[in-house]
């Protein structure tokens, strides 16, 4: 891939990228792959009972999460991010349609504690005060016991993780961002990994990396033995990728597209790897079924930071709804990069 994409490009696409192929696998959302007529063009999603081209939780929440980043400068705000997520729970807050219509169940329930937990510990205290700050403290402590569990391994925090590395200013900024942004509704550290694995592979890929270059980039972070150890459960499963080929030689009956945040992961870095073009890696990913909309959206992210917003089709973008939304954090996104003038 041409490395003159230029980076407003590539966080353009990075964002419609996402959004698009949320879009795109929407439709096929809880169907079984070979049970459905092939998707290559956006579908009107019965599940819902939208037209073509709304995008679903997945890009909302990271919108989200976008804003909040914006909001604060870039840097990590906890209690901002579950407010815009709530938020959007309650009243449609960045939606393609203006209310929440689809919303995982571990995430529905976690935001239903967050919000008892903040009206009845929170709310009445002074916002910046240290009885605040201590409340705030024992409320992501009692998140975390009840969530930080296998049980809560889900994709819910990896679909929205994107902006973290859209804002960050270096590889550890993207991944201290990408696992703060996890810990409110995901705790786990196979969550947490995830989301800073994809992080960083997004963050390479906004610097002009190849598909090569990011694949032995994955593999270096799952065989170094120097660091900080990933997670084992999710380092087990990728780290027999160890280059671009052994990608491409995966076939599609060994890949899973669950809710699971290690199948998904893996189902959309192969979709990504394993393609030539942003299309055809978006047509490859949502027919996979299952989870289509979520794994759309993660492989969308890293394809569109790839690829550049360019590639993205035309009809595609066309058919999409609330696309100044979109357009209006990219440019904010843009300007916080660039910072002050």
């Amino acid at each position: 891939m041409s490395t003159s994409i230029p980076l407003e490009s590539r966080v353009e696409g990075a964002l419609l990228g996402l959004a698009v192929c949320d879009a795109l696998g929407g439709p096929v959302e809880f169907k079984s792959r070979g049970t459905f007529s092939r998707v290559e063009d956006m579908l009107p999603n019965h599940n819902f009972g939208l037209p073509p081209g709304c995008f679903t939780d997945d890009t909302s929440m990271a919108l989200c999460l976008a804003q909040s980043l914006v909001d604060n400068g870039g840097q990590s705000n906890i209690l901002d991010q579950v407010r815009k997520y709530i938020s959007w729970w309650t009243t449609g807050y960045l939606s393609s349609t203006g209310a929440c219509f689809d919303i995982g169940v571990s995430t529905c329930q976690v935001l239903e504690r967050w919000s008892e937990h903040l009206e009845t510990d929170y709310e009445h205290l002074n916002p910046e005060s240290k009885a605040a700050q201590d409340a705030l403290d024992e409320i992501v402590q009692k998140i975390e016991r009840v969530y930080n569990q296998e049980a809560f391994c889900g994709n819910g925090s990896l679909m929205r993780v994107l902006p973290a590395a859209l804002v960050a200013r270096d590889e550890a900024h993207a991944v201290q961002l990408a696992r703060d942004s996890s810990q409110p509704t995901h705790p786990h550290a196979r969550c947490v990994d995830a989301c800073a694995l994809y992080a960083r592979l997004v963050f390479h890929a906004l610097g002009r990396a190849s598909k090569a270059e990011l694949a032995a980039t994955l593999s270096r972070l799952l065989h170094d033995e120097s660091g900080p150890q990933l997670e084992p459960v999710l380092r087990a499963r990728l780290q027999g990728y160890q280059s671009l080929a052994d990608w491409k030689a995966k076939p599609e009956s060994d890949i899973r597209s669950t809710g699971y945040v290690v199948d998904s992961l893996e189902a959309s870095l192969w979709a990504f790897f394993s393609t030539d073009g942003f299309q055809d890696g978006a047509v490859r990913v949502v027919n996979l079924g299952d989870d289509a909309d979520t794994v759309g959206a993660i492989y969308g992210g890293l394809a569109g930071a790839h690829y550049g917003g360019g590639e993205i089709p035309s009809t595609w973008l066309q058919a999409m709804h609330r696309m100044d939304l979109l357009n209006e954090l990219v440019e904010k996104i843009l300007m916080l990069r660039a910072g002050p003038t």
